[in-house]
């Protein structure tokens, strides 16, 4: 997670054009609660991170608290701008507008509002950079319980006045002489009420200005680093991409998919369940690498006894392979020597050989071995050859066809022979 705010320069802190951004403050976060890394670059020199999230300075943002218009969302942009027209110092059409989270037509709420042209400048420069922003914040927005800010932009130190009824912006004096806040010249519309007594609120300061501000305040004031606060603006809940500025249902989806994502992966309050779930996934796989073992010994075990009983029925095989296939290949060979017929004889064969072959495949000669069976054949188109090598196979045949003739050697004695050759290659021909 990466977190960008634009850094504004010259002694006018209502200046929030493009043309003064200089660089950017940027923080990262891994599970969006600690801060992991933070700086000072330009665009091109920014981290890369999917999840960007554009931070608007302080005084390029002012706040106004409206009854929402019961209006179609189509025409809801119109009607806000009918409702500030008074309210704004710049041209309704050039001023970008966001609804507080949740707020629905028909409730009083809050409206941010900032220039469009330097937000859509600044969004153009990320874009450029390869580093989408995915969503647009406020540096500070209204909130209850109150608190107080002490921090530095556009070059000057400002005091902070977060609360219910409004975000209230006046300067920080750094001289004695001017220790009566005025309000901010950037503040279009905050509410008529002065800052909120000091006493027993807690204040969050940058170092640059902790002793302007304790020494204003009569207080202590808690060193508050702008990584850090940036970082609390990613979890204030707004997303001022609204309106023209409005991300595609796809890439809110994708958003909203990443944060749950991070939220569950990183989160404090996740901990114990990461860990219950570490703790579970490392159980089962212990189960079942055991139920793996006991069934390798099962198997083997198995096979043990099917070897011990084909050497004890044949004590003249010693090395044992295939012991199914063995065994059969052995009872052939008793079949074939006591004269009993057999599946794989050449009676079996030319039996399966007629089940398949009635018209027009004909044997014009053929070769019995006690291995196998060679049979020359008439000719005969190729796929009619391939369906009866099909059929032979079915039947426990295994064929070769070099026209015209078709070897066939049971499948048993193919299989031993084959792993007779695997444990010892070096009996094989060369």
């Amino acid at each position: 997670m990466l977190m960008v705010q634009p850094v504004l320069a010259g002694a006018d802190p209502g200046a929030v054009g493009a043309e003064h951004t200089q660089s950017w403050q940027w923080v990262t976060s891994r599970d969006g609660q600690t801060v992991l890394d933070h700086g000072c670059d330009v665009t091109a020199l920014l981290p890369r991170d999917p999840d960007v999230v554009l931070v608007l300075p302080l005084l390029a943002t002012s706040w106004h608290r409206i009854a929402l218009p019961k209006i179609n969302a189509a025409r809801l942009r119109q009607a806000l701008d009918g409702v500030l027209e008074d309210r704004l110092l710049s041209d309704p059409a050039q001023v970008h507008l966001a609804l507080a989270p949740g707020l629905q037509p028909g409730q009083t709420g809050w409206v941010a509002a900032c220039e469009r042209a330097p937000v859509a400048q600044w969004l153009a420069q990320l874009q450029a950079a390869e580093r989408p922003a995915h969503r647009i914040v406020p540096d500070l927005c209204p909130q209850d319980p109150p608190a107080l800010h002490a921090l530095v932009c556009a070059g000057t130190p400002w005091l902070v006045a977060v609360q219910a009824h409004g975000v209230q912006t006046v300067p920080l004096p750094t001289e004695p002489h001017r220790a009566t806040p005025t309000h901010a010249p950037h503040a279009t519309s905050h509410p008529a009420h002065p800052l909120p007594s000091h006493q027993g609120l807690p204040c969050l300061s940058e170092p640059a200005c902790a002793a302007a501000a304790e020494a204003v305040l009569d207080a202590p004031a808690t060193v508050h680093t702008t990584a850090q606060r940036l970082l609390s603006s990613a979890h204030s809940g707004w997303n001022l991409a609204q309106f023209d500025l409005s991300l595609s249902a796809g890439a809110r989806r994708s958003q909203r998919w990443g944060q749950t994502l991070r939220h569950l992966l990183h989160a404090p309050q996740w901990r114990t369940a990461r860990w219950g779930a570490g703790v579970l996934a490392v159980v089962l796989l212990l189960n079942l690498q055991g139920l793996a073992w006991q069934e390798r010994r099962s198997l083997q075990a198995k096979q043990a006894e099917i070897a011990q009983r084909l050497t004890q029925a044949f004590p003249a095989i010693g090395l044992v392979l295939d012991a199914p296939r063995q065994m059969q290949q052995a009872v052939s060979r008793l079949q074939r020597a006591s004269g009993e017929p057999s599946p794989h004889d050449l009676e079996g064969f030319l039996q399966s050989f007629g089940q398949f072959a009635q018209v027009d495949i004909d044997i014009i000669a053929i070769q019995y071995t006690p291995t196998g069976v060679a049979a020359t054949l008439s000719a005969v188109a190729p796929e009619r050859v391939d369906a009866l090598r099909t059929h032979l196979r079915a039947q426990g045949w295994t064929t070769e066809f070099a026209a015209p003739v078709l070897n066939a050697r049971p499948l048993a004695d193919t299989a031993a022979t084959t792993g007779a050759r695997r444990a010892n290659p070096s009996s094989g021909q060369p």
